[in-house]
């Protein structure tokens, strides 16, 4: 290891925790974008390893002189407590979480850092854009701003989440039920936060539309695997609604749900069936969300 790497395990501000599983080139895009970012705050990627083969080690060692990479090989599948193992072994202040299917912007980092510098802020999102630049994945909001338990919606992706590396342990990290690999595939990074509200009341918050990621649109093309998706997503959404049955989850549940309704009634082919799907996955995710948390807790 040369002397600059050396030199940023001593100081490291951010631990970029990835959990990755059935690459296809998307984790070599994702390191490559880090290579050149913007600023001199030192950082680590922690790649969290799930697949049962050897075949990430060429794209760890193609990058090893050239970032500061832990790989941490798994035998287990699920990213919420893929990302938990991370942030265990996470040395920095600050966590982020992006994709493997990221791209970082060369000021990505910068424009967290700014923001990092505040010690009133334990929480910084920003929001993921397509290829052309335009923001996708959410509705995001247009304007920086800080966020509380009501308008989170609109600010929060698991990509384009950092944390105090304090606060997110002080928790628990995620929840493993939920995130892909689990139950409940979907909604990890509402349910932390709607936990860090629980937990601190007034956290300090901070969405900023200039911190961009990239993130591939998945979504259109509308056909059966979009319709698949909606629903596995959206019983991640319904079994936060029963695991926590507070007013703001409910208020956006029902948002969601009305807004699927809609949808579904304009007959436009494989899109109304998405949104039916996602309907569905509400609903189901609700009812199971509701045992799991609800109801098998009382047996005890």
């Amino acid at each position: 290891m040369n002397a600059e790497l050396m030199h940023l395990r001593k100081n490291l501000r951010f631990s970029l925790v990835i959990a990755t599983l059935h690459d296809e080139g998307e984790l070599e895009s994702c390191l490559a974008s880090m290579v050149d970012l913007d600023g001199s705050f030192p950082f680590e990627v922690i790649v969290v390893d799930q697949n049962e083969d050897n075949h990430l080690l060429d794209v760890i060692n193609r990058f090893e002189n050239q970032l500061e990479i832990v790989h941490i090989r798994v035998d287990f599948i699920g990213a919420s407590r893929a990302r938990n193992l991370g942030a265990r072994a996470a040395r920095a202040d600050w966590i982020g979480f992006p994709d493997d299917d990221c791209q970082f912007f060369p000021d990505t980092l910068l424009e967290v850092e700014c923001l990092a510098c505040d010690p009133s802020l334990q929480v910084i999102t920003g929001q993921t854009v397509d290829e052309s630049g335009a923001p996708n994945v959410l509705r995001w909001k247009a304007e920086k701003t800080s966020f509380d338990r009501w308008n989170m919606f609109g600010c929060l992706t698991e990509a384009t989440l950092f944390i105090r590396r304090d606060v997110f342990l002080q928790v628990k990290g995620f929840d493993e039920c939920f995130g892909p690999g689990a139950a409940f595939p979907a909604a990890e990074g509402m349910d932390l936060m709607n936990r860090l509200f629980n937990e601190f009341g007034n956290v300090g918050t901070c969405y900023s539309p200039y911190i961009r990621m990239r993130h591939p649109t998945k979504i259109p093309p509308w056909n059966r695997w979009a319709a698949r998706r909606f629903y596995e997503y959206a019983k991640g959404d319904g079994a936060l609604i029963a695991k926590s049955l507070q007013a703001h989850i409910l208020y956006w549940g029902g948002r969601t749900a009305t807004s699927a309704v809609l949808q579904m009634l304009t007959l436009q082919g494989w899109r109304s069936a998405a949104f039916a799907a996602r309907l569905a996955g509400l609903i189901q995710g609700f009812i199971s969300g509701f045992i799991a948390f609800r109801l098998k807790p009382q047996r005890r």
